[in-house]
């Protein structure tokens, strides 16, 4: 059993980690991977462009999330020449009249 000491270290330590946006997570892996997750883990809780492409590449290959609404294709992460083309067609000249 933990002293009223390491437990109170523990749930501070723990406090501080939520302040900044973490959560504790465990997973089961093959030993031969444990440096691999490790070095994942630690790479993802950075905030640099290097940690950024990685996040998106991961997410990419292992999330399948499926498009529901325009605004999840218009508020994506696709690259502006994505939609070249798409907005720049002319308007049709013969438009009927709207009847008020």
């Amino acid at each position: 059993m933990a002293s009223p000491a390491q437990k109170k270290a523990t749930a501070i330590y723990r406090q501080r980690a939520a302040e900044r946006g973490y959560v504790r997570v465990e997973v089961q892996a093959s030993k031969k991977d444990t440096r691999l997750i490790r070095a994942l883990a630690d790479e993802l809780r950075n905030e640099t462009p290097q940690a950024a492409l990685l996040r998106s590449t991961l997410e990419q290959a292992l999330i399948k999330p499926e498009t529901k609404s325009i605004f999840d294709i218009f508020g994506s992460d696709l690259p502006d020449s994505a939609f070249s083309g798409v907005f720049d067609q002319p308007r049709q000249a013969d438009w009927r009249e709207v009847e008020l």
